[in-house]
């Protein structure tokens, strides 16, 4: 499961016309698009590197993270930003509902977020959160309950490695500089974005 947000209004950089082959088939039919595209290796591969050179010179048009990396980013805003951001805005920033941020409030996170990673605070944040992590003791094993072998006895655990202990979940949640600045960057150039 991710999380896809797709600015309201982006700021465009450079026009999609600038792009060919993306252009050419972002409007297709989805299918019709990947029927050809499954027959032409060299047209698709042309068409995702235009499509994320477009996203990338025009980054207020969308920013993806899986829900491991976008649960302690989305955390982070919530908690600096709770003066921007409505009970509604951080409750629905869990879930792929479609909420919308508005143009004012993403501008605003994006402007703070940007002197808060100039300043080093979001460096400093991610340095004690990486500790935090590291620090978190090994949990039992739940799928073999801690003894190698779980309730059937027949072969050891990959799960954890034949320890009985693995890391607590919270280790699979990071929390990462250059994915707050591409955030920033986009709660920038948005216009405005939803969440879905």
């Amino acid at each position: 499961m991710g999380f896809d947000l797709s600015g309201l209004n982006p700021k465009m950089n450079k026009s999609a016309d600038k792009y060919p082959t993306y252009k050419k088939y972002e409007d297709m039919n989805f299918s019709k698009r990947w029927k050809l595209f499954d027959t032409d290796e060299k047209l698709r591969d042309k068409y995702w590197e235009e499509k994320d050179k477009f996203q990338e010179d025009n980054p207020g048009i969308y920013f993806r993270n899986n829900c491991w990396w976008w649960r302690p980013l989305w955390q982070f805003v919530c908690e600096r930003f709770d003066d921007i951001l409505t009970e509604k805005d951080m409750e629905s920033g869990n879930y792929n509902d479609g909420h919308e941020i508005s143009a004012d409030k993403a501008m605003k996170i994006g402007v703070e977020l940007t002197a808060m990673l100039e300043s080093g605070r979001i460096k400093a944040y991610s340095d004690r959160y990486e500790a935090d992590i590291k620090a978190l003791p090994k949990v039992v094993c739940t799928i073999c309950n801690g003894n190698n072998h779980g309730n059937r006895k027949k072969k050891d655990c990959n799960a954890c490695g034949k320890t009985g202990k693995r890391d607590d979940w919270a280790a699979s949640y990071p929390f990462d500089v250059e994915n707050m600045k591409e955030f920033a960057r986009f709660c920038l150039e948005s216009g405005g974005f939803s969440i879905c």
